[in-house]
């Protein structure tokens, strides 16, 4: 027994379109805090032991939002491709069709 499958290629698309907007936004609020943060505070002239627990701190937590974003945006450029392989097959299949209605007529 199989089930149909329906996908919407354009709202695949809009699901792109909106994942790739947050991870911009997170990609704008990480450099706003690291301007901040990482040059700002860090790089301003905070020294000794608390300073340099504060950096690897801080640093480990960067790394971490990076790889957010970039999970994001692979899944943005995921979902797009995903979208362009389904209009891609519909069309073949479409076209595959028309061709076998003109052979029977």
């Amino acid at each position: 027994m199989s089930e149909e499958l329906r996908v919407n290629p354009e709202r695949l698309r809009e699901a792109a379109r909106f994942i790739a907007e947050k991870a911009q936004t997170i990609r704008d609020r990480v450099k706003g805090l690291d301007d901040t943060v990482g040059r700002g505070l860090l790089c301003g002239g905070w020294r000794g032991r608390t300073a340099s627990v504060y950096d690897e701190s801080w640093m480990e937590w960067k790394t971490g939002a990076d790889d957010v974003v970039a999970g994001l945006e692979s899944s943005a450029l995921k979902l797009v491709e995903a979208a362009n392989r389904y209009q891609a097959q519909d069309a073949h299949t479409a076209d595959q069709i028309a061709r076998n209605n003109s052979r029977m007529q």
